[in-house]
């Protein structure tokens, strides 16, 4: 009887190890999927924050570099057409919501004044009924030539100590993009006018723009 029992006693320990054992399988494999479900989760997480980081944006119309460019998100359509060299001078800034934000795939299309607008097509009519004239070729030569003479006369801005507010006064030059600029030398001084590539928003064609109207002091 004593050994039946014995038997009966190590039957039952055995079971009952082979139950606990079971139970601590079983939850090690569901803390391992719930593991992975979490990690998962936030990688699709952090792949979704790091799409929100930029836009592509299209911008037309009245700017000097019209084109797709990618932009800091939620910034405002001032920036985008900062980004695109500014406004042309026939731009009417008045229908173009300048503090808008921008969204990826917006199209910005800036229009232009409807006086240019009007005097520039009654001139395309005027030269498609009577051509071009010898006086009409030197009064734009005239025209391009007082041009440049009155770009040489501009000041030039110096570029490490100027105010947000005076370099506003540069050829597509915006509030964003001046506050831009005063950051960047805050990190590191201009030492040439090739230095203004650090800057966000500021391509070779800009820079081309800008040299003859900038100075390093």
């Amino acid at each position: 009887m004593q050994a039946k029992s014995k038997k009966l006693i190590f039957i039952a320990v055995l079971l009952t190890g082979c139950i606990i054992t079971s139970l601590i399988s079983t939850n090690d494999k569901e803390k391992t999927l719930l593991g992975s479900s979490m990690q998962s989760a936030q990688g699709t997480v952090t792949s979704k924050a790091t799409q929100a980081k930029s836009v592509r944006v299209q911008v037309s119309g009245a700017v000097l570099e019209p084109g797709i460019y990618d932009l800091p998100a939620n910034c405002r359509v001032e920036e985008a057409i900062a980004a695109a060299g500014g406004l042309t001078e026939n731009a009417d800034s008045e229908r173009v919501n300048l503090v808008r934000k921008v969204r990826d795939g917006m199209q910005i299309r800036v229009p232009v004044q409807k006086a240019a607008w009007i005097s520039r097509t009654q001139r395309k009519n005027a030269q498609a009924t009577a051509g071009y004239s010898a006086s009409s070729t030197k009064k734009v030569g005239s025209t391009r030539a007082g041009a440049g003479k009155n770009n040489s006369a501009v000041q030039r801005v110096r570029i490490n100590s100027a105010s947000v507010s005076e370099l506003q006064q540069l050829p597509g030059i915006g509030p964003a993009l001046a506050q831009r600029i005063v950051e960047t030398r805050n990190s590191g001084r201009f030492t040439s006018a090739d230095d203004l590539l650090r800057v966000p928003g500021i391509g070779k064609a800009k820079l081309a723009k800008l040299r003859d109207y900038v100075e390093v002091d």
